[in-house]
């Protein structure tokens, strides 16, 4: 009987994936009201904190008591209101602030007026843009007018 040589292991063709970069997503505010306040604007609490953004007043707006809400908003006057106009440049939410007496209506009001200016992103025809650049793995530039 005739023995059969080994069959020599075949050599395995590497397969090479080419791995498909991240895509970048940058997004672009354009309305002063996502920004920052310079420091020398920025809100100075009664306590010495300051608040340089919307974010942090709204946040601050979570936590703060009823009392220490009227030191800044009395009949005669709306301290938040006021900065809103004079630092963000935003007329319509200073109005919108001006209108309201109690804080949780303040915080109301500057939540929606933020996600207004961002609704723009959760529409299907934007999303379906967003996907298309991702799949062909171009950067993503999402401007907030």
């Amino acid at each position: 009987m005739k023995k059969r040589a080994k069959a020599k292991p075949r050599k395995r063709s590497a397969r090479v994936v080419k791995a498909q970069p991240h895509s970048r997503i940058e997004i672009v505010y354009r309305k002063k009201e996502f920004g920052k306040a310079p420091v020398e604007k920025h809100f100075v609490l009664h306590d010495g904190r300051k608040l340089d953004n919307l974010f942090q007043l709204v946040d601050e707006l979570e936590t703060m008591s009823e009392d220490a809400f009227r030191n800044y908003v009395t009949d005669w006057k709306n301290d938040f209101a006021n900065w809103v106009r004079d630092v963000f440049e935003a007329p319509g939410l200073a109005d919108d602030i001006q209108r309201v007496r109690n804080r949780i209506e303040t915080q109301r009001a500057i939540m929606k007026h933020l996600l207004r200016g961002v609704a723009h992103l959760a529409t299907k025809e934007h999303r379906q843009d967003v996907k298309r650049a991702v799949h062909k793995g171009k950067p993503v530039r999402c401007v907030i007018p």
